[in-house]
């Protein structure tokens, strides 16, 4: 394109001359498609709406070299890791975004010691606030930047208020929404369908991406779990741009590009065991009990079969170094990953005890889904993926099987209720 967006407001940015505020919008730590884009997307509309960036009637775009409000993407990574996101990564090269043009969490002006010091410019005392797009609660390394949250875009569903935001003006949390940038793309383009969609700033097979991958390209049996007429509504309105700007281009197999390179196991297992963790993780705290959960794009038996258990149970205890082990009881390693035709596997970890027997978690499951089938022997399967060889376990691990239609988003919830019940 023309008109390379992030490189225009970066240099705004760094010039810093007019502006009044800038407010940064924080993406979740896991960084897929829908964090990533919904952070680039939400800075697009919301400069547009600011006059930051101008639109010819035709769509046009052309920068305010002088705004006094500036609105910034962060991926919520440590800036060099973004490769692990094989998918991401793919498609930000596909568009030519260059993920060096990105804010990151990591990078200085994030510091607490030095947060939002910026010394090289004539206007020390900008306002600086943040909006957070498809996650609601800060983990407990960025509870630092909590007064500074203004305004939330999510798709989860909200368990309890976060009142830590003392600063909050508004939130925008929709569930069970398919995807978040769902709901920045209806709020910011297809509300207004009657202007022209800025195609030159972003593609619309871009905008689809991640409601692509995040409704399975709305597969029926995911209707009302993973998707709603909401983004049904909103990927018709993008793909009827997309068919009168690119004759050539086909939604189908832009879809199974993305999921083919999301899922490739060679390329996911080449990264190797710390990245695979690290790459989809996010953190939950049910009360007095903390979840760390890794959602795998391979399955859990391909991980298994090339790192073996040891290793894996090793890279867990890096996240129970220093604890006590009255604390180390309260914390678990959960992983999700599809295993074969319509199931996924649900692995719960802790290193001294699972504090409940798997019966109950069962009794608690076929509450809410009757149909729920547990006939299948979970351990058998387990081990007979792994090959008898590698089931030595240095902690316990309860292993669950659930259809497909499941997903952390899904199924936390259900977790967070279960545990906080546990006596």
């Amino acid at each position: 394109m023309d008109f390379n967006y992030l490189k225009e407001i970066k240099k705004i940015y760094e010039k810093g001359t007019s502006l009044l505020e800038i407010i940064f919008i924080l993406g979740n730590t896991t960084c897929d498609i829908d964090s990533a884009l919904s952070a680039y997307i939400l800075s697009i509309g919301e400069n547009i709406k600011c006059g930051t960036i101008n639109l010819s009637k035709k769509g046009k775009p052309s920068i305010n070299e002088n705004p006094t409000i500036l609105y910034i993407p962060v991926l919520n990574i440590k800036r060099g890791t973004l490769p692990y996101r094989i998918d991401v990564k793919y498609i930000f090269n596909k568009f030519q975004i260059d993920e060096n043009d990105f804010c990151y969490i990591s990078d200085p002006i994030f510091e607490s010691h030095n947060l939002f010091k910026y010394e090289n410019w004539e206007n020390k005392n900008i306002k600086t606030s943040m909006i957070l797009v498809d996650h609601t609660i800060l983990t407990d390394k960025e509870i630092y930047l909590a007064d500074y949250v203004i305004d939330i875009y999510d798709h989860h569903l909200l368990t309890n208020y976060p009142s830590l935001y003392k600063n909050l003006k508004r939130m925008n949390i929709r569930y069970p929404v398919g995807s978040c940038t769902t709901l920045i793309l209806n709020d910011f383009f297809y509300s207004k369908k009657d202007e022209y969609f800025p195609y030159k700033i972003i593609s619309p097979l871009l905008a689809v991406s991640a409601i692509l991958i995040d409704t399975k390209k709305f597969s029926d049996e995911f209707y009302e779990n993973r998707w709603v007429d909401l983004d049904k509504k909103v990927y018709k309105y993008l793909k009827k741009i997309i068919k009168e700007e690119y004759k050539n281009v086909k939604v189908k197999e832009y879809y199974k590009e993305i999921k083919d390179i999301k899922h490739d196991i060679q390329k996911n297992l080449e990264l190797g065991i710390e990245a695979l963790l690290e790459k989809d993780q996010k953190t939950f705290n049910w009360e007095h009990k903390k979840a760390l959960w890794s959602s795998f794009p391979v399955s859990y038996y391909d991980i298994i079969k090339k790192f073996g258990n040891e290793q894996l149970e090793d890279n867990y205890m890096k996240y129970y170094s220093g604890k006590s082990e009255g604390e180390m009881k309260d914390i678990f390693y959960i992983t999700n990953s599809n295993i074969g035709k319509d199931q996924k596997l649900f692995t719960i970890y802790n290193p001294i005890k699972i504090p409940f027997a798997k019966d109950e978690i069962i009794k608690e499951l076929k509450k809410i889904d009757d149909n729920l089938n547990f006939s299948v022997d979970i351990e058998k399967l387990v081990k007979e993926n792994n090959n008898d060889k590698v089931n030595k376990t240095n902690g316990e691990i309860c292993n669950i099987i659930l259809p497909d239609t499941y997903s952390r988003k899904s199924f936390e919830p259900i977790l967070k209720k279960f545990f906080c019940n546990l006596k």
